[in-house]
Parts: C-alpha cells; structure tokens; sequence
C-alpha cells in the first residue's frame, strides 16, 4: 500500500473504532471511492457525452438548463418549483454562482 492508502486507513480505523465505541454495528461492506475511480470518471463522461455535463476551470459540473430542456424535471430543494437564488446561496455559501463562477448556471453542480 501507499503511504496515502496508509495515511486514509489510519483515520478510517478511528473511525470504526469510534462507531464502536457509540455502539454503531459494523458495516457488512466498506466502499472505497479510491477504489472504483476509472468506474466514476467513465460514468462522468457518460453524463458528459449525453450533454449534461461541461467541464469548467479543472472542474466538471452537471448542466441542469440541458438537463431539463430535454424534458427531465430537476429541482434542488423542493419539486414543482426553481429554487432561489437566496436558497442556492445558503445551501453553497461561498461556493454559489456569481461573478467569477466556473458554472454556467446558478443551480448547476460539481460532478467532480
């Protein structure tokens, strides 16, 4: 293993000792995203590929505007109706769209 596999499996052993300690029943399985990244950058391009996705100043983000200009309804907070720019800033803070944003749409978000 590497010493970044080493360094994460230090702090994910606390942790399960911790749950432990709480009471919290052991998982049956334990995901590792390092794991399965090929597997998520193939799903990502797949978004891409359908026209959801964009890719952004290193980051890629999902394309809501497209997304629902092909039928599909999508809705952040709540269904049946466009959340606000004023629920969009709570929910992200300094991450929101504004000027100097990587998005090309306030409610559009990171994929990766």
């Amino acid at each position: 293993r590497t010493i970044f596999e080493n360094h994460a499996r230090r702090f994910e052993s606390e942790f399960h000792e911790d749950m432990t300690a709480l009471g919290v029943k052991e998982p049956d399985v334990i995901t590792r995203v390092t794991e399965y990244v090929p597997q998520i950058v193939d799903y990502i391009q797949g978004i891409i590929d359908n026209g959801f996705g964009y890719a952004s100043n290193g980051s890629v983000y999902f394309n809501t505007i497209n997304f629902k200009s092909e039928g599909y309804d999508y809705r952040k907070l709540k269904p049946g109706v466009d959340t606000s720019a004023e629920e969009m800033a709570e929910g992200e803070g300094a991450l929101a769209s504004g000027e100097g944003s990587e998005k090309k749409h306030p409610n559009d978000f990171a994929l990766w």
